[in-house]
């Protein structure tokens, strides 16, 4: 099944090489800019969801968004994949990636994704569904090597899934399939990589790891990483840099210091917010 399966994927990676970029055609200065947008406009039928004059995003950070339901930080992910133009009404503006059209990068595949709702349908192992994250790196005939498999086993230690290698995807847990999906992802071995509100389904403990494991990708292999945050504690402890949305525009972009203060996310989140100082860092509730 599992043959069958990444064979199709493959192809349909293959596809669209004609059209890829090298990856020395992407820059990595440590000071470059990562993602930029200008004059974008979505809308789905009269109710705008998110318009942006202009979002510049460092590259080689953990970057997140954060603001209250319905902010526009999905969107903004999604926008920036290309998830929207089928849906809703995408406006004049454009959406660059290290200086190059975002239609070019994501064929080329540098970017890894994990979305809110990642899909377990196929009746594949574990490990098999943790491969699937080298299929855009393959040609339609070739298989995972045995580089591959012992990364893929790696990385399921190292998110505690290594008992269950064998194990049917859908027998999981939801926090066992969030973690399988960013395994997934991070078998891509991307530049960049983006996650929408991946502590979903995950207890404190797994919170903690993965957000920390994160950091430390950016720190040690030099990543670009975007990710949408609701837990406010964790957006000013691990990550460099924080866009506040709301009502689907930018409030404010910066260091977590400098933009999550507590008047300014009270006043967005509508809600009083207490900021207690521990040995640990400022704690938000």
């Amino acid at each position: 099944m599992f043959h069958s399966y990444f064979t199709a994927t493959s192809k349909t990676s293959l596809a669209s090489r004609d059209s890829r970029i090298n990856s020395s055609d992407i820059k990595s200065s440590d000071e470059g800019e990562l993602l930029s947008m200008q004059d974008i406009h979505i809308s789905h039928g009269h109710k705008t969801l998110l318009k942006i004059d202009k979002l510049t995003v460092p590259s080689q950070k953990l970057v997140a968004f954060i603001g209250p339901n319905g902010a526009g930080k999905s969107t903004l992910l999604h926008t920036v994949l290309g998830q929207h133009t089928g849906t809703a009404l995408k406006t004049d503006g454009h959406i660059m990636i290290y200086g190059q059209p975002i239609n070019k990068v994501m064929n080329d595949g540098h970017i890894a994704w994990v979305g809110q709702h990642e899909r377990f349908e196929l009746p594949l192992t574990v490990l098999d569904y943790a491969l699937l994250g080298v299929s855009p790196n393959l040609a339609w005939y070739q298989r995972p090597n045995s580089n591959h498999v012992e990364r893929a086993q790696r990385l399921l230690q190292d998110f505690e899934l290594s008992s269950l290698v064998s194990a049917r995807v859908q027998t999981l847990s939801g926090g066992e399939k969030q973690r399988l999906a960013i395994v997934r992802a991070l078998m891509q071995d991307t530049k960049i990589m983006m996650f929408d509100e991946p502590t979903n389904h995950l207890d404190i403990r797994h919170q903690r790891f993965l957000l920390h494991y994160l950091h430390n990708l950016v720190r040690q292999q030099r990543k670009s990483i975007l990710v949408v945050l609701h837990d406010l504690t964790h957006a000013h402890r691990y990550t460099d840099e924080v866009v506040l949305l709301n009502g689907g525009q930018i409030v404010a972009q910066g260091t977590p210091s400098e933009v999550m203060t507590r008047s300014q996310l009270s006043d967005v989140y509508d809600v009083d917010i207490k900021v207690h100082q521990t040995e640990d860092g400022l704690v938000f509730v």
